[in-house]
């Protein structure tokens, strides 16, 4: 603590900025332990009565160090990867010990005891990366597993009197390596104090982006004209689109660790979905307009009622000299607004306070209670300002269109209303829903209050669950549950396959060969039908129709053709049927699993590279394999091996530069200090310095990790083991090379062995993410015509999970985005119109959970049965849209070049809604009320979603062309073409690039 007052104190003196910066990141907790950590691993291993106690290789525990147990951000996460990586190390040496024993019974260097150890490795390797794929909180203890059964396996094999000593070697190699890095952690969190939680502190800030969010927005309420650009915004809700999706991830984390305080992270919990659902609303309903431009493709039909009305860039001024609604809703609206705004500050402050881990730890209750007081108060002053507020929103809204027709009468105008409508309507309609979602993050934050104040200091501790292990909670999250069947509406979530040469049977497919041999049954389940149903008449007639066509053949027991018929009866009864079904699902799950794929590498590679130690003593692969130290190659390869080619290349060449500097280092050092063990330590604690700066404050921290491991093995060997005859030079030759050669074999293997490109997971995940969006429109679209307008719980349930699977796949396609930058290619990838394609499915997304909230409310006799026919036309454009895309991605082909046009039909749908409210309104001039709110809110969200699909023609059109059939060349000129739009039809064709 001097250190850093003095560099205050020289800071304010006219000493640079930059340099207290970089001190403050030295002088930091996790810097500074990772410093001390390498010290004193350094220390242990060249002091004698320590090092002897992990023999040869005792210099392995820096390796172990920065491999396995580096220190972390905080105590909680260290005691996490201590604990599950000294278990993965205890397996790894438990096995490895039952196989060297087994080895030893079979005699000394054997055939037997070569083979019992080849075959216990080759299985350690393939467990453990299968269990590395799918569980991804066990990926470090599984390699360690496997690092230590490597060096423990192919060393000494067969010899009796190594068993126990090796392991005891390995064991406190581990032992060491963790207990120095949760040492030196701990120690400087005793001397520099503070809390290093994240999650609460992000969630604050979350909504503090959600008010500059909406502040930004609300110039949509009253259709008024901004200064600021259309970039920033977009910025803004990119930036908390991020912090959504960052949230998660943070909880993720946060939720299953080690911590102290008053609060568990599961009560502000409920936060995150409101964060969510509050950026859908302001994405729907209040996102930054566009500058008018030409939408490509079609042009607007001139049916539509609003086609010729003025837009909020053309003509502002009249609108607000004409508009009664407009200052009719504006003031109720941005009263609302500010009611929401100091809602989202009232929770921001009081996760803020509650969560101060340092000062809640000391507060007297009395404190506790005024400031649990003082936060309720605060939270009930808020609840009552945003429910005046709403309700008087409400009422405005419920009136405004009679106060509208009264204008139009007197002026003697049509019906028709202006573009600005239907912007306010919908924003109007946002701030309602993000007032109902505030209201419930009050009632969590006056909960998170009442906790505060009841519930003592206490330590927080994780439950050992499979979501801990990294698992998800339920299959629709996954994309590895989906190894049955596909399901309708949509593709199975599984992202392993080769989707151009997929041999297996779809749903309906199965289905019909079932039903061809009179036999019929839910596969999903596995059960039979009701009894009555096809399992009946077929146990029946299936059983009665074989044995006729037996006696109407008039074959003999003993012939071919009696057999066969009885082979064939027997192949088609219902239990035999029940065990192909069964036996089919197993053999998909194993075929096309990745987690299994990715242990087939592990093992193959590890099989391949760790050949020559199990060769015959005496021979040259033998010799060379330890001469070499090929143990190396075999632990490179299970580094770099990961589950695509994307971030196997980037670990790969990254590990391969950083594996050259650390060699290089050694040798100098080496030269420079030789056996020295004071100057051994100096020079590998020196060499950390710039390996820390690297690993936390850059992105290339594949690159540090194996310089600093690459050090060890040339630099403190040879004071273990002193070896006369390999001069240092030869030393970083060979370790480099070794490494360098596991490199190289991980990426050949990941390369040409069941290779899993990002780009090919990319299209085919991206065609099912618009077979998913397709099948939420559909599921949205059957709800809406329902006769009872109760939403039954299932239907609503599956719309949910349609919207957490779309979420969850629009994640993984950015992942992949960036993975795939990574990729070896010889032509460039086309990422821009990737991330484009990715964030106008998220716009979809979007919209179609605004279309979700919005038709709850909505008048169904004027808005949907009534149109029934147009709807059912405009719905038919929307599905085929999306299932043309769909099956641009998934096949890598063109588009058609005329497709029905989704603005026609809208644009039809709008004119006969607002014909039938218009006759609903003649009748009765007080009808309707809040629902035409939210039926010209539903026509607005509508006209977006017919926008957002011509983004996505658009950047479909330019990654896979168009099947063009109509082009210049033709006796037709351009002008008559595109008069088709107005009967229908959009034209993918770019004609500026005929």
């Amino acid at each position: 603590m001097n250190v850093l007052n003095i560099i205050k104190v020289w800071s304010h003196n006219g000493a640079p900025r930059s340099i207290l910066d970089v001190a403050r990141e030295y002088f930091a907790k996790r810097p500074l332990a990772r410093l001390l950590s390498t010290f004193l691993c350094s220390l242990i291993i060249v002091i004698r009565p320590f090092s002897r106690l992990g023999g040869p290789s005792a210099f392995l525990v820096l390796a172990l160090k920065e491999l396995v147990f580096g220190v972390q951000e905080n105590l909680a996460q260290q005691l996490e990867l201590t604990v599950l990586n000294i278990l993965g190390a205890l397996i790894g040496i438990g096995v490895s010990t039952l196989a060297k024993y087994v080895a030893s019974l079979a005699g000394r260097d054997t055939i037997g005891a070569r083979a019992t150890c080849a075959i216990f490795l080759i299985l350690i390797s393939f467990v453990a990366g299968i269990v590395k794929s799918r569980l991804v909180r066990l990926q470090l203890s599984t390699r360690i597993s496997c690092f230590i059964s490597v060096w423990l396996l192919t060393t000494n094999v067969g010899v009796s009197s190594h068993v126990l000593e090796d392991s005891g070697n390995f064991l406190w190699i581990t032992l060491s390596a963790a207990i120095l890095c949760l040492v030196s952690l701990v120690a400087m969190l005793l001397i520099l104090h503070g809390s290093t939680t994240n999650f609460e502190t992000e969630t604050a800030a979350t909504f503090a982006l959600l008010e500059q969010c909406l502040s930004s927005s609300l110039y949509r309420v009253g259709a008024r004209e901004t200064k600021m650009p259309y970039s920033h915004y977009r910025q803004l809700h990119n930036q908390l689109l991020q912090r959504s999706i960052k949230l998660n991830e943070s909880y993720s984390q946060a939720a299953f660790e080690l911590r102290v305080g008053r609060l568990s992270l599961h009560s502000i919990h409920p936060f995150i979905g409101i964060v969510e659902h509050l950026r859908r609303e302001l994405a729907w309903g209040m996102a930054p307009l566009k500058p008018a431009q030409s939408v490509p493709g079609t042009p607007h039909s001139p049916r539509s009622p609003r086609s010729g009305a003025p837009s909020l860039y053309e003509n502002v001024s009249h609108i607000h000299h004409d508009s009664i609604f407009i200052t009719t809703i504006e003031p109720p609206a941005l009263t609302l607004a500010h009611a929401i705004l100091d809602a989202m500050k009232t929770v921001e402050h009081l996760i803020a306070i509650t969560f101060r881990q340092r000062e809640s730890t000391r507060e007297s209750p009395k404190n506790v209670h005024d400031v649990s007081g003082s936060q309720k108060a605060a939270v009930h002053a808020a609840e009552r300002r945003l429910k005046v507020a709403r309700d008087h929103m409400r009422e405005v809204l419920k009136h405004v269109f009679d106060q509208v027709d009264m204008q139009q009468r007197a002026e003697g105008r049509h019906a028709h209303l202006p573009k600005e409508i239907f912007d306010c309507s919908v924003a109007a309609i946002a701030l309602l829903q993000m007032a109902q979602e505030m209201g419930s993050a009050l009632g969590v934050a006056e909960n998170i209050a009442s906790l505060y104040e009841d519930s003592p200091t206490r330590l927080w501790y994780p439950h050992m669950t499979l979501q801990w292990l990294g698992v998800p909670p339920g299959s629709f999250i996954s994309d590895d549950h989906g190894d049955a069947l596909f399901a309708s509406g949509g593709m199975a979530e599984e992202d392993t396959m080769d989707l151009g040469a997929d041999e297996r049977l779809t749903f309906t497919e199965a289905q019909q060969g079932l039903a061809e041999r009179a036999f019929s049954f839910t596969l999903v389940k596995g059960r039979a039908l009701p009894a009555g149903g096809l399992s009946v008449r077929y146990k029946t007639h299936s059983a009665a129709t074989s044995r006729t066509d037996l006696q109407m053949s008039e074959a003999k027991p003993w012939t071919w053709k009696y057999w066969s018929g009885m082979i064939s009866m027997l192949w088609s009864t219902e239990r035999m049927l029940r065990v192909r079904v069964w036996l089919s699902k197993r053999h998909r799950a194993l075929q096309h699993s990745s987690h299994w794929r990715h242990g087939l590498k592990n093992a193959i590679g590890v099989a391949v590279l760790t050949f020559p130690a199990f060769m015959p003593k005496g021979s040259a692969g033998r010799e060379w394999f330890q001469s070499f130290r090929g143990q190396w190659m075999t632990i490179s390869y299970l580094w770099v091996l990961e589950t695509n080619t994307g971030a196997t290349w980037r670990t790969g060449y990254l590990r391969l530069i950083g594996t050259v500097l650390g060699a290089v280092y050694a040798y100098v050092a080496s030269i420079i200090v030789g056996t020295n063990p004071c100057g051994l330590v100096a020079m590998v604690t020196a060499f950390d310095i710039p390996i820390t700066w690297i690993i936390l404050k850059t992105s290339v921290t594949p690159l540090a990790i194996p310089a600093s491991v690459a050090v060890p093995p040339i630099l403190m060997a040879p004071y273990i083991s002193p070896d006369p005859s390999t001069s240092a030079l030869k030393l970083a030759i060979i370790r480099a090379v070794m490494i360098a050669a596991g490199i190289v074999a991980a990426l050949v293997v990941n390369s040409l062995l069941f290779p899993r490109h990002c780009r090919v997971l990319f299209l085919s995940d991206t065609s099912r993410t618009l077979g998913l969006l397709s099948s939420l429109y559909l599921t949205l679209s059957h709800d809406m015509f329902r006769v009872h307008r109760a939403r039954i719980h299932e239907e609503r349930r599956k719309t949910l999970k349609l919207e957490l699977q779309i979420r969850s796949a629009l994640y993984r396609l950015s992942a992949l985005v960036k993975t795939m930058h990574d990729e070896l290619s010889l032509l460039p990838k086309p990422l821009r119109h990737y991330r484009q394609v990715i964030t106008t499915m998220q716009k979809l997304l979007d919209l179609m959970t605004g279309l979700r909230k919005i038709r709850e409310n909505i008048p169904r006799k004027e808005t949907v049965a009534n149109v029934f026919k147009e709807r059912r036309e405009f719905m038919s454009c929307v599905c085929i849209t999306l299932f043309a895309c769909q099956h641009a991605f998934r096949a890598r082909e063109p588009l058609p070049q005329f497709l029905p046009s989704a603005r026609h039909a809208f644009a039809n749908l709008e004119a006969h809604v607002q014909e039938c409210i218009r006759h609903a309104r003649d009748e009765d001039p007080h009808a309707l009320g809040l629902s035409l709110v939210y039926a010209f809110a539903e026509q607005e969200v509508m006209q977006n979603v017919v926008d957002t699909l011509e983004e996505l023609l658009e950047v479909t059109g330019r990654l896979f062309g168009t099947s063009a059939w109509l082009t210049h060349e033709s006796h037709f000129s351009r002008t008559s073409t595109m008069e088709e739009g107005d009967h229908g039809w959009y034209s993918t064709f770019k004609w500026e690039e005929d």
